[in-house]
């Protein structure tokens, strides 16, 4: 009993590879160009491809995702697509949105914000004969701007009209006769 204890606690406290067990027919493969990413999966029954911008992806800041379901054989897929995005050592997604295509489209699109830098996998989802998910890795960049600017900015501007209007106002009255 103490044995198995022992081992239990020994097991768990390793470092755990996010990796192993992945099916390799599941990868997702993601490359960088200079204007976008590129997403690109396939296996015998559908071809995925796909994009990704703005170039380089940021904490905060939204990028828009779009992709493309093409069977290899067999009727057009017009069904709804989920992207998932979470933390590559974390549980759970940070965002999942499930997307139908516009009417005449053959491409489904979703804006996605990482909340945090760091390494993030994205997952498609969908079903044709039976339901399929493929994973890349991202990498999130720290966001150029600290999260208060915006609103320090915006508030400032705010202050600054709210001021001058009121100067424009009280000196309007000082000239009246």
């Amino acid at each position: 009993m103490f044995l198995k204890a022992y081992l239990l606690v020994t097991a768990a406290s390793l470092p755990v590879d996010i990796h192993a067990g992945e099916n390799p027919q599941t990868v997702l493969a993601v490359r960088q160009s200079p204007s976008a990413w590129t997403l690109a999966w396939n296996d015998t029954e559908d071809a995925l491809s796909g994009t990704i911008s703005p170039v380089p992806l940021r904490a905060g800041v939204p990028f828009t995702l779009s992709a493309t379901v093409r069977p290899i054989s067999g009727p057009e897929f017009d069904g709804p697509v989920t992207f998932s995005l979470r933390p590559l050592e974390g549980m759970g997604s940070v965002q999942s949105v499930t997307v139908k295509p516009a009417k005449d489209e053959k491409s489904w699109a979703a804006q996605l914000t990482p909340p945090t830098e760091g390494k993030y996998r994205l997952e498609i989802g969908w079903a044709t004969t039976h339901h399929k998910v493929v994973r890349g890795e991202l990498d999130i960049k720290e966001s150029l701007l600290p999260p208060w600017f915006p609103a320090t900015v915006g508030t400032l501007l705010v202050a600054l009209v709210v001021g001058i209007a009121a100067w424009r106002l009280f000196s309007r009255k000082e000239q009246s006769p």
